[in-house]
């Protein structure tokens, strides 16, 4: 108990100072959260099958420049990647299909090579496993189920390594849309005092919130277990802001992003604000897949997949509310997902009709992107993370 009272008396402290960070200089903004010399290794999970398919791996230097290394893993739909956040790790979900149980992969990551080392690996207790939220302090990898509707607690060792399937939770709830017959848990984050877990629910139009109860080892629901979306919004995935008390969701079929202020004693959500992601000429089918949030904290992403585009929102931190900032075309089809690098300077998107990886610059002041020359050619590329090189 004590040591949650101190946590929670940090990120107060935290919520009240880190917005001055706005005010900093250039060199401050690029770098905030990773060095501006340092090159990454990136990683790109795929839903391609067959020889020669897997984990696909570049090297990013500080210019923005992308090297292919190839096929790092032949691990089968590895669909999603999570880096550890302090450890050379990097978690896997294979998706092997919508009746057979998922599985998660530990890899060694060789900072030098980039190349990667089977660890161990583990069922996820369910199937069509499609996010992850690993969790350092926790020791542990969450996981949401879009082909059985659950959600999925995993201990890990100190070394990074799979323990114990600890806790699976089933949700439950429909939708209007043909696509919601049933519940679809399609995103999951650990909340800043890391005693809540959230789990999106595409086919249910619910967002689920559960105590991490570390004593008993289960994930368990809130006094009120889930709230309410608009119906037929299909929400994918959230995030946490990293200093102030609100969360950020992306809903796949309404196209649109929100903004809840996050009460972290009660684990309750209150709605602040929702905005459809902005193309006005576009009349096809809605589809938004991915956020970040800047790690500045000024900055909100978006890929819109129906109109193949990324924007950009400002974040007011006093109040939760976004302002779009920037709408720009993605040089290619169908943003899956996308990640910005450690520096925050380079954000690559994973283009999966297209099979290629876009890349955009993103200016430190203004949060705004723009598309550099340096693309990559990879089969239905879904997912991207970034592991810090070392020489």
């Amino acid at each position: 108990m004590f040591r949650r009272l101190i946590k929670l008396i940090w990120l107060c402290c935290a919520f009240a100072v880190l917005p001055a960070f706005a005010d900093d200089d250039a060199d401050s903004l690029a770098c905030f959260g990773g060095s501006c010399g340092s090159s990454s290794w990136v990683y790109f999970g795929t839903r391609a099958t067959g020889a020669g398919t897997g984990i696909v791996a570049a090297s990013l230097d500080s210019n923005g420049h992308l090297t292919p290394v190839g096929v790092v893993s032949d691990i089968n739909r590895a669909t999603w990647l999570a880096p550890h956040p302090t450890l050379p790790v990097l978690y896997a979900a294979s998706d092997p299909g919508t009746t057979t149980p998922s599985t998660l992969f530990s890899l060694a990551v060789n900072r030098k090579t980039g190349a990667l080392t089977l660890k161990n690996s583990a069922l996820t207790g369910g199937i069509g496993a499609t996010h992850l939220a690993v969790d350092a302090y926790l020791k542990s990898v969450f996981v949401a189920h879009f082909g059985s509707g659950q959600v999925s607690w995993l201990s890990t060792t100190r070394d990074g390594s799979l323990d114990t399937l600890l806790s699976v939770q089933q949700q439950y709830g429909t939708g209007p849309n043909p696509r919601q017959t049933a519940p679809h848990a399609h995103g999951v984050a650990v909340d800043p005092t890391k005693r809540f877990l959230i789990a999106n629910d595409f086919g249910a139009d619910r967002i689920f919130t559960y105590r991490i109860d570390t004593y008993a080892d289960q994930l368990v629901p809130t006094t009120t277990p889930y709230i309410s979306v608009p119906a037929g919004s299909g929400p994918r995935h959230p995030v946490f802001h990293p200093y102030a008390p609100y969360m950020f969701i992306v809903s796949e079929l309404a196209s649109s992003v929100s903004s809840y202020r996050w009460d972290a004693w009660s684990g309750c959500l209150q709605l602040v604000q929702t905005l459809a992601l902005a193309d006005p000429t576009y009349t096809g089918v809605k589809s938004a897949s991915q956020i970040q949030i800047s790690r500045d904290g000024r900055f909100l992403y978006a890929a819109n997949r129906g109109s193949n585009s990324m924007e950009v929102y400002s974040i007011n931190v006093w109040t939760g509310t976004l302002q779009l900032i920037q709408v720009i075309p993605c040089p290619g089809v169908t943003p899956w997902d996308f990640a910005l690098d450690p520096t925050g300077r380079w954000l690559l998107v994973a283009m999966n009709t297209s099979n290629s990886i876009s890349e955009f610059a993103v200016d430190p002041f203004t949060g705004m992107l723009t598309t550099t020359a340096e693309t990559l050619s990879l089969p239905q590329p879904s997912n991207v993370a970034f592991m810090t090189a070392t020489n």
